[in-house]
C-alpha cells in the first residue's frame, strides 16, 4: 500500500510559513536548504515550502528547473507524494502513457546531502497533478501524533476515473462518500479526498486538512494570533495560512 505522507507548496517566503506551522501546531522543521526552501513534520507527515526561484533557476529540464527548482513559480500547494515499499514495483504499475522523470536530488545547484530531497521520482497523473514517490521516506518518523496532517482534498472532473485510479496505483480503500460528489480514500492515517469542487484558482489540489485534539484551544491560538478563522461543516474551522493557503481543522478527522 502506498501512504499518503507529503504535500508541497512553492513559497516566497518559506521560513514565514515553517515559523505558522511551527508555533499553532508544533510541527518540527527538519530540514532547510541553501536555496531557502524548508521542511516540517508532525513527526508522521512533510510539508515542504520550496522557495519560489525565478531566471536563475535554469531552464526546464524533464520535471524542474536546470538547478532542482520546480518549474512552477506562483506561490500554492504544488504537489503530494506517496511513500512506497518498492519504488520500482510502484513505477512498473504506473500506467506508459504518464509523463514522468527522476526527482533531481539537488536544490539551487547544491547536490550531495544538503541539496538531497526525499523523493526519488516525480509522475503526472491523468489530471495534471504532480505527484512524487519515494522509498525513503519523506523525513517523517511514521509516529502517529496529533495534530496532524490527515487529510488532501484534490478537485478532479472524473471521480470515478480517479477513484480508480488511485485505488489500483496505491491501494488506498474506500472508506466514505457524500451526497454532493466528493469520493474519500485512505491508506489508513492520511485520507485523499476527491472532490469537483474548486475553492482556489487553479485545478487539482484544492486544500489539506490537521487534525488536533483540542479543536477550540487551536481556535483561540489563532485567533489570538490575529488569523481570520471561518467556521466550517461538521464542527470544524477553516483558514487560510499566511500565504493564502487553504487549511481545514478537525478534531474528528475524515476516516468515519
Amino acid at each position: 500500500m502506498g501512504k499518503l505522507r507529503h504535500i508541497a507548496f512553492i513559497s516566497a517566503e518559506p521560513k514565514k510559513l515553517s515559523d505558522f506551522y511551527q508555533r499553532y501546531f508544533g510541527f518540527e522543521e527538519c530540514k532547510v536548504f541553501r536555496s531557502g526552501s524548508r521542511m516540517v513534520i508532525d513527526p508522521l507527515f512533510n510539508l515542504a515550502f520550496l522557495q519560489s526561484r525565478g531566471d536563475q533557476a535554469g531552464p526546464v529540464v524533464g520535471t524542474h528547473r536546470a538547478d532542482g527548482a520546480e518549474v512552477e513559480r506562483q506561490s500554492g500547494i504544488h504537489h503530494y507524494g506517496f511513500l512506497v515499499d518498492d519504488l520500482n514495483d510502484a513505477v512498473a504499475k504506473l500506467p506508459a502513457s504518464l509523463n514522468r522523470g527522476a526527482s533531481p536530488q539537488v536544490s539551487a545547484g547544491v547536490g550531495g546531502p544538503e541539496g538531497a530531497r526525499p523523493a526519488e521520482m516525480r509522475f503526472v497523473d491523468p489530471w495534471g497533478n504532480n505527484v512524487d514517490l519515494s522509498a525513503r521516506g519523506f523525513l517523517g518518523r511514521e509516529e502517529k501524533k496529533l495534530p496532524g496532517v490527515r487529510l488532501l482534498a484534490v478537485q478532479v472532473p472524473d471521480l470515478a476515473a480517479a477513484c480508480e485510479f488511485y485505488q489500483q496505483q496505491f491501494d488506498l480503500k474506500l472508506v466514505g462518500w457524500t451526497d454532493d460528489g466528493t469520493v474519500r480514500l485512505s491508506d489508513g492515517t492520511v485520507t485523499l479526498l476527491l472532490t469537483k469542487s474548486q475553492v482556489r484558482p487553479k485545478s487539482g489540489v484544492q486544500y489539506f486538512g490537521i487534525q488536533v485534539n483540542d479543536l477550540a484551544g487551536v481556535r483561540k491560538s489563532l485567533g489570538d494570533g490575529g488569523v481570520e478563522i471561518r467556521e466550517g461543516t461538521h464542527g470544524e474551522i477553516r483558514f487560510a495560512d499566511p500565504e493564502g493557503n487553504q487549511v481545514v481543522v478537525s478534531q474528528g478527522g475524515w476516516m468515519n
